[in-house]
C-alpha cells in the first residue's frame, strides 16, 4: 500500500502538472494592463502624449504588450455615437491608433469604413425616429379620441401612452444599436489584427 499524503503535497503536485507559467504570460499579466492604463488617459486627457508613454518602455516584449494593451482600450472607445462624449472618445481613440499603428494605409481603410458606418447610423437613427415619431402621434390622437379615462385612473391617458411609446422607443432604438454594433464590432477586429 502506498503512503498517505496531505493535502499540501497533493495540491503541489497538482499544480506542477498544471505546469509553469511561460515568460510572455507573465510579461502580459505585467504589462498589458500598464497599456490599458496608458491608453485610457490617453483617451481622458487631450493634452496626453500616447508616444512618449510608450516610448518609456524597453523595445521587445514589454513594449509589444504594453501596445496590445493600448490598443484594447483605443478600439474598445470606438463606439457608436450616442452623446458628444461619445463622440469625442471614439475621435481620439482614432487619433490614438493612428499614432500607434504601423500599417496606417490599412488602418485608415478600416477608419474610413467606421467613419462611413457612423455617418449611415445617424441618418439611420434620424429616419427611424422621425418615422416612430409621427406613428406615435398618430397613436396618441387616435386613443384620445376612444379611449375615456376611468374613474379612479390616477395616471391620465396621455401620460401612458407616452410611456408605452418611450418603452417602444427604447427597444426600436436598442435593435437598431445592435444591428451597427455588428458591423462596428467586426471593424474593431480588422483594426486589432493590424500592426
Amino acid at each position: 500500500m502506498g503512503e498517505m499524503k496531505s493535502a499540501w503535497q497533493i495540491a503541489m503536485e497538482k499544480a506542477d502538472k498544471l505546469g509553469k507559467v511561460s515568460p510572455d504570460e507573465l510579461n502580459s499579466i505585467k504589462y498589458v494592463p500598464e497599456g490599458n492604463r496608458i491608453a485610457s488617459l490617453f483617451i481622458q486627457d487631450e493634452k496626453g502624449d500616447l508616444l512618449s508613454e510608450l516610448a518609456k518602455f524597453p523595445a521587445g516584449d514589454a513594449a509589444g504588450f504594453i501596445k496590445k494593451g493600448i490598443d484594447e482600450i483605443l478600439v474598445r472607445n470606438i463606439t457608436l455615437p450616442h452623446n458628444d462624449e461619445d463622440t469625442r472618445k471614439t475621435n481620439r481613440a482614432m487619433a490614438g491608433l493612428r499614432l500607434i499603428k504601423e500599417n496606417k494605409k490599412q488602418l485608415e481603410s478600416v477608419l474610413g469604413l467606421i467613419n462611413t458606418l457612423v455617418n449611415q447610423y445617424q441618418l439611420a437613427l434620424q429616419q427611424t425616429y422621425s418615422e416612430f415619431k409621427k406613428k406615435a402621434e398618430v397613436s396618441i390622437q387616435q386613443a384620445s379620441r376612444t379611449m375615456r379615462p376611468q374613474r379612479g385612473d390616477q395616471v391620465p391617458l396621455e401620460q401612458k401612452l407616452q410611456l408605452q411609446l418611450q418603452e417602444e422607443w427604447r427597444a426600436v432604438h436598442a435593435e437598431l444599436d445592435a444591428q451597427y454594433d455588428k458591423a462596428l464590432d467586426e471593424h474593431r477586429r480588422k483594426i486589432l489584427e493590424l500592426n
